[in-house]
């Protein structure tokens, strides 16, 4: 169900702020003297709850490789999402240096282009959801920052692939 149409202000606005809000997310990962052993751990509930975020992350980043499998044509609308989530998964996946990145598992994507940008649309919600709830939950703030950033990134993500450009993709 198409909503209403952006006017020309609100779509020039939201180009001229993309590239800003891109370069924000740009966060950058500790440095290797700060991951030495007198760095202090994040707290078991931070560990669990980054392993978490870390895992919806490779889900996410499922759904785009599927989707740009099935519908080449959306390559280059998802590609600044997965360069997102790619760097996301290296400043969270930094954080707990033990653990191992979660496998991937291979995503159903349909072949239309249009009903593929819902799939990934609805991944990237479910995306921001859990994010958000993470962000909430941790008990470090300077992971719930980091959690704050992925989620702020993810939703500007999510509302300009609903854009006016997915709507007429078939």
């Amino acid at each position: 169900m198409p909503g209403r149409p952006l006017s020309r202000r609100t779509t020039l606005g939201s180009a001229l702020a993309a590239p800003l809000v891109l370069a924000a997310c740009d966060i950058d990962p500790p440095t290797r003297e700060s991951r030495s052993s007198s760095a202090t751990p994040p707290p078991p509930e931070d560990s669990e709850l980054v392993a978490g975020v870390v895992a919806a992350l490779v889900r996410a980043q499922s759904v785009l490789d599927a989707a740009t499998t099935a519908a080449p044509t959306l390559a280059a609308r998802l590609a600044p999402v997965r360069a997102a989530h790619a760097e996301h998964l290296d400043v969270l996946a930094g954080a707990v240096p033990e653990a191992e990145l979660p496998p991937g598992e291979p995503a159903s994507v349909p072949s239309r282009p249009a009903r593929a940008l819902a799939v990934v649309r609805r991944s990237e919600q479910r995306l921001a959801r859990e994010v958000r709830e993470g962000c909430l939950a941790a008990a470090s703030g300077d992971l719930a920052r980091v959690l704050a950033s992925v989620a702020a990134s993810t939703a500007q993500h999510g509302a300009a692939l609903a854009g006016p450009a997915g709507e007429g993709a078939s």
